[in-house]
């Protein structure tokens, strides 16, 4: 069974990727994700793996030809096995008009049996 860090690596590289479907699998049937920064568009709290899967399905074209890089990538392991808190800088680049955009990230992901079961995310824009 992967460790918490290394599920966050697979949320990583999905993100870095583009691959919404790695991620997605990574969702546990009973995941709660939190967006502790209002974002537009976004609710403060979700729960449930089909209802967060459909959610970011109907978001995804949003995103949809952008790059993007998790830089200074910082992973802590806390006593607790199932937590891991990453701190990193993902840079968003728009392939249709080139702007770029650097944001701070701290996730705080509880992992179970390989799967996030929740997903703390704070982020500055």
């Amino acid at each position: 069974m992967p460790t918490a860090a290394e599920v966050f690596d697979k949320v990583r590289q999905a993100g870095e990727s583009g691959d919404l479907e790695a991620y997605l699998e990574l969702l546990a049937d009973d995941m709660v994700m939190e967006w502790v920064t209002p974002y537009p568009g976004f609710p403060s709290r979700m729960e449930g793996g089909d209802r967060l899967r459909e959610f970011y399905r109907g978001v995804a074209g949003q995103v949809r030809g952008s790059r993007s890089e998790f830089r200074d990538v910082v992973v802590h392991q806390g006593a607790d096995p199932e937590v891991v808190i990453a701190e990193y800088t993902r840079e968003l680049a728009n392939a249709e008009t080139g702007e770029t955009r650097s944001i701070p990230y701290i996730v705080v992901l509880r992992v179970r049996n390989g799967r996030i079961v929740h997903y703390r995310d704070y982020f500055q824009l």
